[in-house]
């Protein structure tokens, strides 16, 4: 049933410029009907409009209506004169971003006025900056079809020459092309603004505590948050500045699906003497532990002979001051070891070791064919090359032991890295633990925090890859990705009986590039058997690398397969950079159904923090990846102070079918901005399918 709502328009009177004194164009008032049904978001309807603008032109005739889509097209013309810049310019702003197949133009129909000969168009998505797609587009017909071949766009500004004469438009319809609709999520942004505990973070990555099924509508009771960075205290709700904060350096969060949605979000970290503290700590990556004999932090080269050490003091080597100590590596599996290279402790070279004994064992109770050897002190080189190669060994093992029976320093004996191949020449990962180590730490160490990265639920654990951080003079640096494997206990994170283990994440290849992998994580075992883990190399530009393993081989690196381009290795070095312009947190998922039914939608914001958000799409889990899609331009820079966005990704968690949940950070480059707590919490937008 149509309402009929009667507009009374004010009769007006003006003098056309073209006219003589006594022409004058009268306006009748006129009926609008309303449209009985809502905008449906399908394929071909008229995309509502919120408004119609023109800001720098004298206009005639009633702008609402003509933004009305319900009115008739030969009704309600606008009418434009004295444009106080060199154009008429007409804005269309939309209340989300459309994809828009068509402008259906109607021109003037009447005598009152001119007709505009030729317009051209620019589209814009935040309402900010704007792109031209059109440049003088002809009108030569009365109704015409200018295609725009799905632009994305929340705001269309139409510009047409002003002179002194007036110009007439009888009507202008936006057609919804296929293809996803944006707009923002509110309710979701509105509900990280908090004034109480948890009062803003970023780093926000999402899970199915349920049962661990990251697909898309997945049925599940609970959804959990990790967060890096996190303020916790109070905010004047008033003004939103911070009444009082501590920044710990990550959180987690829950949401109920079986509660209202304004009572369904809870938050959780540790308290200690009345004091917020992280919920993961960084004590099992730093200090001088025989973890780091591993790593290669401090290594020029992280996975090659040809490596070099530096002399630095900071915890990237082992020491003891227990003589005799051992070292036990567990690779996690059976392997053919062939050769073990090593360097002696370096950053005081008196504490090296002398004379070490290795053997190797299956069990790790029976330690078969022990050799000693001698080993020369380190140089104290900034650039030291190994000391030992053991090489012909043919040995195999899941478990090496190293005795160090005696050092070159009456107190302490240490070794500085440690690298470990197959026979076929293969790096071989594993985790170290020592009989003893020094419990020390450097200066720069008492900075070292834990930022998580994404993470995967296999057999009701969240495992979790972190990045170690420590502050170096202004900035910050990554020092290596490990692996945090957290209990699932009734649909809750167990961080207090988390485990911490080491990784091969990180990585310096030969060319000058630097691997990070950890930054999206999608689990598409029910489908192919593998999990996936993506990251990025940084070399010249910031590039989308793959891995991938079995679930039951998560803490088996030596198991993980990487992509070159062509084929799965097991050398990380060999990755395939495989989309160009990523960001250090990204998702890929897959798609089941709907317009990219059986596709990877990658989700990235465009150079980490251009305030771009772009999908891309792929066949494969591994690529190609094609353009991206530009969909969203983040608009906090402009009213927040130094304020940057970063790190978009898809929360299938938090998705159904046709309509995914994406979020963004927001962060500021001064610190003294961070008492507005506006700036520091998690934005929400959302696309949904084009109906059809």
């Amino acid at each position: 049933m149509k309402k009929i709502i009667f507009l009374s328009l004010i009769m007006l009177l003006f003098f056309l410029s073209s006219c003589t004194d006594s022409d004058e164009i009268i306006i009748e008032p006129i009926i609008i009907p309303t449209c009985s049904d809502t905008f449906s978001m399908t394929l071909g309807d008229f995309i509502p409009l919120l408004s119609v603008e023109a800001p720098y032109s004298k206009t005639l005739g009633s702008l609402d209506n003509f933004a009305n889509t319900c009115k008739p097209f030969d009704v309600n013309p606008i009418f434009m004169k004295e444009s106080s810049i060199k154009t008429h310019q007409l804005i269309f702003s939309l209340d989300a971003i459309y994809p828009i197949d068509q402008i259906i133009w109607t021109s003037y129909i009447g005598e009152l006025a001119e007709k505009i000969d030729s317009i051209s168009i620019d589209v814009s998505l935040n309402g900010i900056s704007y792109q031209r797609i059109v440049n003088n587009f002809q009108l030569s017909k009365e109704v015409e079809e200018i295609s725009l071949g799905g632009t994305m766009a929340s705001k269309i500004k139409i510009t047409a020459k002003a002179d002194e004469k007036y110009y007439g438009i009888q009507d202008v319809r936006l057609k919804l092309a296929d293809g996803l609709i944006v707009l923002e999520d509110k309710a979701w942004s509105n509900t990280f603004l908090r004034y109480n505990g948890w009062t803003g973070a970023d780093g926000i990555f999402t899970f199915n505590l349920t049962d661990g099924d990251e697909s898309i509508g997945a049925s599940k009771n609970t959804t959990g948050f990790i967060f890096s960075d996190t303020f916790v205290g109070e905010v004047y709700q008033n003004n939103k500045l911070r009444k009082s904060f501590t920044m710990i350096n990550n959180s987690l969060g829950y949401y109920d699906w079986n509660k209202p949605f304004d009572e369904a979000f809870t938050f959780d970290y540790k308290i200690s003497d009345n004091k917020a503290k992280s919920v993961f700590t960084p004590d099992h990556y730093i200090g001088k532990q025989a973890r780091n004999l591993l790593d290669g932090d401090g290594l020029s080269i992280t996975q090659s002979s040809e490596a070099t050490l530096t002399n630095s003091t900071e915890g990237i080597s082992w020491l003891t001051n227990q003589v005799p100590s051992e070292v036990v590596i567990d690779l996690k599996d059976f392997y053919n070891v062939g050769s073990i290279y090593l360097w002696n402790y370096n950053s005081n070279t008196s504490y090296g070791a002398k004379k070490i004994e290795i053997s190797y064992s299956q069990d790790k109770i029976t330690y078969n064919n022990p050799s000693i050897y001698t080993m020369n002190p380190a140089g104290g080189s900034a650039i030291e090359p190994y000391t030992l190669e053991i090489s012909s060994l043919e040995q195999n093992a899941r478990y090496i032991k190293i005795k160090v029976l005696e050092s070159y320093d009456l107190e302490f004996v240490g070794l500085g890295k440690l690298m470990i191949f197959s026979t076929d020449d293969i790096y071989l990962f594993g985790q170290a633990t020592a009989s003893s180590h020094v419990d020390s730490l450097e200066p720069n160490e008492n900075s070292a925090r834990l930022w998580l990265q994404d993470g995967v639920v296999v057999n009701q654990n969240l495992y979790i890859f972190p990045i170690l951080v420590k502050d170096e003079s202004n900035i910050f640096k990554v020092h290596n990705v490990g692996l945090i494997k957290a209990p699932i206990v009734d649909e809750r994170i167990d961080y207090s009986n988390s485990e911490y283990l080491d990784s091969p994440l990180q990585v310096k290849t030969q060319d000058g590039g630097t691997i990070f992998l950890g930054a999206g994580l999608m689990n598409h075992s029910n489908v192919d058997g593998y999990i996936y883990i993506y990251g990025y190399k940084d070399l010249r530009g910031r590039h989308l690398v793959v891995g991938r393993f079995l679930p039951r081989d998560i803490e088996n690196f030596n198991a993980w397969e990487y992509f070159n381009g062509t084929d799965w290795t097991h050398d990380i070095n060999q990755v395939h950079g495989l989309i160009s312009k990523v960001s250090a947190e990204l998702s890929v998922t897959y798609i089941e159904s709907g317009l990219f039914a059986g596709k990877f939608m990658l989700v990235v914001m465009e150079d980490t923090t251009s305030g771009i958000i772009s999908y891309s799409i792929s066949d494969t889990p591994y690529g190609p990846f094609g353009s991206y899609n530009q969909i969203y331009k983040t608009s906090e820079s402009t009213y927040l102070r130094a304020a940057f966005t970063y790190n978009a990704k898809l929360h299938p968690s938090l998705s159904e079918p046709g309509n995914f949940l994406i979020s963004y950070n927001v962060n500021t480059t001064l610190v003294g901005a961070l008492t507005d707590a506006n700036i520091y919490y998690p934005r929400f937008i959302r696309i949904i399918e084009v109906k059809k």
